[in-house]
């Protein structure tokens, strides 16, 4: 590389970033974002779009309900792709307890009607307030799902305002790897949680690794080196006691409560039985913490190796690519 080009990458590196610094600040001004609305089922003309109305009223003409049914579900559609910041959820002043337990998932699939999309959070009956605010630190999607995982129930909001904005970059399919530190719940006869980011994809054995010894709820968790929004995680699995991967549930966030499990999940991971090595999207979501939690008893955990990659973008209007931090 020339001299000359060697300044104008570095000089496009500094464009980019001061654009990436402009671009982050302007998206934390929460905007209003608008969609249609359908749900699973409708009770008694109580329909979606009573949810989105600008009625925060707890009254009976302006909530949604299904009927009673195994695993209702309520479904905004926004008008494009966005990075949802906050969602607003005001409850009914009745029968309050039917928020309890509800998941709220955003995503570009309308898979399982849009509810096997990342999880942004579970909610409850706030019993000081009808109203209030769930942060989904600019998970990327067009569908906000609010899906109640109960058997012969039913699901009503009064309303729901999602707020964000669009990434006004084009998306390229290049990823940047990202290194931090790794720590587990426990550790199996030096079976180290560093092992599992150690650059090796070897499935086969002690030295290439991570292990937990027998526990409940077992995890692994990776620090970043800073807030990253992750695309993509690459994880291989242990050629033996393949299983042990099976349920084993992926959060980002920026939270260690609860050893930093209680963050948004992406995905729930299971062993793919044509491949050691699967990869796992999760759309942007944001974070210093990449956690693999197992949520069951008696139970170890083993990762052989997990590689987490940030997107680049590309600036339509500047020519430039940088990562996404």
């Amino acid at each position: 590389m020339t001299e000359d080009a060697t300044l104008f990458s570095i000089a496009a590196l500094h464009t980019a970033l001061f654009l990436e610094s402009v671009w982050l600040t302007a998206s934390s001004i929460a905007v209003p974002l608008r969609g249609a609305a359908v749900q699973s089922s409708t009770a008694s003309g109580w329909t979606a779009g009573r949810a989105i109305d600008g009625s925060c009223s707890s009254g009976t003409d302006s909530c949604t309900h299904t009927s009673e049914m195994d695993n209702p579900w309520w479904r905004l559609q926004l008008d494009g792709v966005y990075r949802v910041s906050v969602i607003e959820i005001t409850n009914r002043n009745v029968a309050r307890d039917r928020l309890d337990g509800v998941e709220i998932h955003i995503g570009n699939s309308l898979v399982n009607n849009g509810n096997d999309n990342p999880r942004c959070a579970i909610i409850h009956d706030v019993p000081d307030s009808l109203t209030q605010t769930v942060h989904c630190w600019g998970m990327e999607g067009m569908y906000v799902n609010f899906y109640k995982p109960f058997n012969t129930t039913a699901l009503t909001l009064c309303e729901v305002k999602v707020y964000g904005g669009r990434n006004p970059f084009y998306q390229s399919n290049i990823d940047v790897p990202l290194r931090g530190a790794a720590v587990q719940s426990s550790t199996y006869l030096g079976w180290i949680a560093g092992q599992a980011i150690d650059g090796s994809c070897s499935p086969d054995g002690k030295d290439r690794c991570s292990y937990t010894g027998q526990m409940d709820n077992p995890w692994w968790r990776l620090q970043l080196d800073g807030v990253y929004r992750v695309s993509v995680i690459e994880i291989t699995n242990m050629y033996s006691t393949r299983k042990w991967l099976d349920g084993v549930e992926i959060h980002i966030g920026n939270s260690l409560v609860n050893n930093g499990n209680d963050n948004p999940r992406c995905a729930i991971i299971h062993d793919v039985p044509d491949g050691l090595t699967q990869t796992v999207h999760c759309w942007g979501m944001e974070g210093v913490y990449v956690n693999f939690y197992k949520p069951f008893n008696t139970t170890y955990l083993m990762l052989c190796e997990v590689k987490v990659s940030s997107v680049l973008r590309f600036d339509c209007d500047h020519p430039f690519l940088f990562g996404e931090k």
